[in-house]
């Protein structure tokens, strides 16, 4: 069963043809500045996504229909209509693909470079009783430090972000070392 199908009373019924019957989308004729516009737009775009709907825009002006752009750009039919329908309800300005709404952003940059200041420090310094910093305990004195509490995950997050690894501490036994001239360790150091 394709995604535009559906079941009705237990047999498949082929929505397809509901495409068939719709009066195809069309732009009307752009005045001179609109169309100067929207080239430019399409030739300046950084973004190929961007560019890409611009082009869609094009391609209909010069007369193609939805499934005909939806073949050139390698996209689907369903992304052309929305992009055409778009432009005839905003213009140019809401052709663009929009960012999905999302939770609003709780780190804050008071955050972010307390965080990258006390991880180049050793925790005895900032008043912490341990030898070294675990994401566990970055993320319990930053949330004492800013008020903003964060899980382990997210300081993990912001390190990886800033090109910094959580890794385990390698530990070495130095007097062993010195002690046993044949000491493996002693070959690298």
């Amino acid at each position: 069963m394709r995604r535009c199908d559906r079941l009705k009373e237990g047999k498949v019924e082929d929505r397809g043809k509901e495409k068939e019957l719709t009066k195809p989308l069309t732009l009307p004729p752009l005045d001179e500045e609109t169309l100067t516009e929207l080239r430019r737009r399409y030739e300046k775009s950084p973004d190929a996504e961007t560019r890409t709907r611009y082009q869609m825009l094009l391609l209909s002006l010069q007369g193609q229909k939805s499934s005909q752009i939806a073949h050139t750009v390698l996209r689907s039919q369903d992304t052309v209509e929305r992009v055409l329908k778009r432009f005839l309800a905003g213009g140019l300005d809401a052709v663009p693909r929009r960012t999905a709404p999302g939770r609003a952003r709780t780190i804050t940059a008071a955050w972010e470079a307390e965080l990258l200041r006390v991880i180049e420090r050793d925790p005895h310094e900032v008043g912490q009783d341990t030898a070294n910093w675990t994401t566990e305990r970055l993320a319990q004195y930053l949330g004492q430090q800013t008020g903003i509490v964060v899980t382990e995950e997210t300081v993990r997050i912001y390190l990886h972000a800033h090109d910094y690894v959580c890794k385990r501490p390698t530990w070495t036994l130095r007097r062993k070392a010195e002690q046993k001239a044949d000491y493996v360790g002693n070959a690298y150091g």
